[in-house]
């Protein structure tokens, strides 16, 4: 019998005590969540593409055969795109960029710094317009609707959960800050970003080099 089968079976309300996670380096997954927190404040100092590359990975990067990705998706139809808005990225022009899971590649879209707009359309919420980076994740719903009825919504709500979590424990193994938001304008933030109109923004995230204000 292989050395990791158990040869006992516990009773109703017997307790095993788990072992507690190492805490490794700082890129390991046990100590990025750890070390997670909500961070508001950014530094005025530029993030790389390097850095943006893997945030992008982390949320919605493909890693097998047929597409599938980082993130689980309900019937592996995957509805999010990401759209990246690089106000301060090393490497990049200000501007709106599409991102391209399948080739891992970015889509330039429109110029310009856009974090204004972005503040004005998360009602003023003072860590958008500090940020050097934002990834505005977007659903397509058509077809989550046509494989799914009535589950479609929440089955992308909890998709954009996944894709969050990867973007921000990623942010940390980088040593970045980073932050999701759903309090926003969705007419205001179509103004800032150019996605299309069939699609629904769900999730803005933010990373950048942190502050001093964490939860």
């Amino acid at each position: 019998m292989p050395a990791n089968v158990p040869t006992w079976v516990p009773l109703p309300g017997n307790r095993v005590t788990l072992a507690a996670p190492e805490m490794g380096e700082i890129s390991s997954l046990n100590a990025s969540l750890a070390r997670r927190r909500s961070v508001r404040e950014f530094q005025d100092r530029p993030v790389s593409l390097e850095q943006v590359s893997s945030l992008l990975w982390a949320a919605q990067g493909v890693t097998g055969v047929g597409g599938l990705r980082t993130s689980p998706s309900a019937g592996a139809v995957y509805p999010l795109k990401a759209y990246l808005i690089a106000s301060q990225v090393t490497g990049l022009t200000p501007g709106i960029y599409r991102f391209e899971p399948d080739t891992n590649e970015l889509a330039f879209m429109e110029h310009g710094d856009r974090r204004k707009l972005l503040f004005q359309a998360a009602m003023g919420q003072e860590c958008v317009r500090m940020s050097p980076a934002a990834v505005l994740l977007v659903s397509w719903n058509k077809r989550m609707q046509g494989e799914f009825g009535d589950h479609a919504e929440k089955l992308i709500l909890i998709e954009c959960g996944h894709a969050a979590q990867n973007f921000l424990l990623e942010a940390v193994s980088l040593g970045l800050g980073g932050i999701g938001l759903a309090k926003f304008d969705a007419d205001a933030l179509r103004a800032a970003v150019p996605f299309r109109t069939d699609e629904e923004p769900r999730y803005l995230l933010l990373a950048g080099q942190p502050g001093d204000s964490t939860k």
